[in-house]
């Protein structure tokens, strides 16, 4: 793919060597998986520190045109699609699917807690032995048992976002940085200071951990800023609605609030309208309806991995690791800020991402 508009924002530590990805003499499979550790063709250390990155959108000029030398099937086990975000991954896969002229199976959860159904799930489609594996688990241990399967039939398995686990190549942001981007657009937009305040995603969540750990560090950074309240909104806009009516009783010269995903922004959002107070709102994500808010200015600005691309990479990986090629355990995704000035550029008008940013 080549970049046809737009400057992305990613954190890349360093680009190691690409060697490290697909073949490994010593694959890191998960307790109780069936490879061999000493012929495996896949290793399986994604969430290991250190491992080799390559920005997704530079996975062309790196590993060179794709195409699929036969017609893979590919499982694919996202967490929910009630949500928007997920409902963007999908659309992303399927577009690579169709591109690619992979066989695509997805499915998920009824919820993004319901874990034991997720297991299931995924555990379903081990059995019809796909080729390859995309999972988004809802935590780091629920699909583990699944995980070891897909890995005893020696199939390459690929993590999109959140939960890191042991697969073959991660694709996803850096969600710590999702959460410093916050603090540092608020910083920008007060640089008088002032008082700001974080909803909390879902305890146990990694992105949540990350995206926490992201903004506090973030604010500690400003001298002017001073976080008065992170409290759980658990990614319910209903119950992240409520946290913020308190949060701004008790706080009356509230500045900003980071919302760890959209879809607690837009209730911080309602909140934040229902006091009649001018509040920066700022979320993560990128969904259509957090979008349309941004545009109507009722959300600040949203931090974006562009869901669409997330998705689209990751069956990319998966279909390069199946052809033999060395991808990267880490294929990062943006933390791109969306803002009223930026928004154009990355999303159509019903607020989808643009399919034609790369290519």
């Amino acid at each position: 793919m080549r970049i046809s508009k737009g400057t992305v924002a990613v954190a890349v530590a360093s680009t190691a060597a690409l060697a490290l990805g697909a073949c490994s003499s010593a694959s890191e499979v998960a307790s109780g998986g069936q490879a061999n550790t000493t012929t495996a063709k896949y290793s399986y250390g994604s969430d290991k520190e250190g491992v080799s990155q390559v920005e997704g959108v530079k996975l062309n000029s790196q590993l060179g045109d794709l195409t699929a030398q036969k017609k893979y099937r590919v499982g694919i086990v996202l967490k929910s699609l009630t949500n928007q975000y997920w409902q963007g991954i999908q659309k992303g896969a399927q577009a690579a699917g169709q591109q690619f002229g992979v066989d695509i199976t997805v499915q998920a959860a009824s919820s993004e807690s319901a874990q034991t159904e997720q297991l299931t799930i995924a555990q379903t489609l081990v059995g019809q032995k796909f080729d390859a594996y995309v999972i988004a688990p809802e935590s780091t241990s629920n699909l583990t048992p699944a995980l070891m399967q897909m890995q005893g039939q020696g199939a390459p398995v690929v993590n999109v976002d959140d939960a890191r686990i042991a697969a073959t190549t991660y694709v996803g942001p850096d969600h710590e940085l999702d959460g410093s981007q916050a603090a540092t657009e608020l910083a920008k937009l007060f640089p008088e200071g002032g008082e700001v305040a974080q909803i909390e995603g879902q305890a146990g969540s990694s992105a949540a951990i990350l995206r926490i750990k992201g903004f506090k560090e973030g604010v500690a950074k400003d001298a002017k800023l001073k976080l008065v309240a992170s409290v759980p909104g658990d990614w319910d806009a209903d119950k992240s609605y409520a946290a913020t009516q308190q949060i701004i009783r008790q706080n009356p010269n509230l500045k900003g609030i980071y919302a760890n995903n959209d879809t607690m922004a837009i209730g911080v959002a309602k909140a934040v309208q229902a006091s009649g107070k001018k509040i920066a709102v700022i979320g993560t994500d990128g969904v259509p309806e957090a979008v349309a808010s941004v545009r109507s200015g009722a959300i600040t600005a949203t931090v974006s991995p562009l869901p669409y691309y997330e998705g689209f990479w990751a069956v990319e990986s998966a279909v390069r690791l199946l052809e033999g090629q060395q991808v990267p355990q880490w294929v990062v995704a943006p933390a791109q800020l969306i803002t009223k000035d930026t928004v154009d550029d990355y999303y159509d008008a019903q607020g989808q991402v643009l399919t034609t940013l790369y290519k």
